[in-house]
């Protein structure tokens, strides 16, 4: 059986597909996995399309999001049975840690960890509004009301910031600038 694709498909690809990148990049720090992500995002566009293609950007976020999402929880499940193995490892034999890590490297991974920490959608309006998103777009791609996502969006900044510093404090660092 010959699928067809949708008529909007190069369109879509064409207006969105550098805004999904760089919400995908922001939220995974990874450029290969961004493109993955966003090749996926447009892949069940062309296999599954949404019945109200009015809301197409929308849509498109909003399965950007989650695959995202499920790649982060997946990168972190992975991390942490590496660490295990890792530190196993380390104690079956005397190798020392090595202990310089980049310190842009740190606050990324102490960022996707507060991340983890916030509710689905607190991250999600932080990492859309963090992409360029307006209010409008982060609206249609949460399924939310527009006039909801600047007080949505505060309450998120300040859990943000307060789990960030309690997470470079308990770290014993501050962020540059501080």
């Amino acid at each position: 059986m010959s699928q067809t694709r949708p008529p909007f498909l190069e369109e879509a690809v064409q207006q969105y597909w550098e805004r999904i990148y760089r919400v995908l990049f922001r939220l995974t720090g990874d450029p290969a996995e961004a493109d993955d992500l966003a090749l996926e995002t447009f892949w069940r566009l062309w296999q599954k399309p949404p019945s109200d293609v009015a809301n197409l950007g929308g849509w498109l976020y909003r399965v950007a999001m989650r695959l995202g999402l499920n790649s982060m929880r997946a990168r972190w499940r992975r991390w942490q049975y590496e660490q295990h193995a890792g530190r196993r490892s380390l104690e079956e034999t005397d190798t020392p840690l090595p202990e310089s890590v980049a310190e842009c490297a740190e606050e990324r991974r102490l960022v996707r960890q507060v991340l983890r920490q916030l509710t689905e959608r607190q991250a999600q309006l932080l990492i859309l509004r963090h992409s360029g998103l307006s209010y409008q777009e982060i609206a249609t791609a949460l399924d939310i009301r527009a006039v909801s996502v600047g007080k949505l969006l505060e309450r998120a900044e300040q859990d943000f910031f307060r789990l960030f510093l309690d997470a470079t404090e308990g770290a014993g660092k501050l962020p540059a600038g501080e």
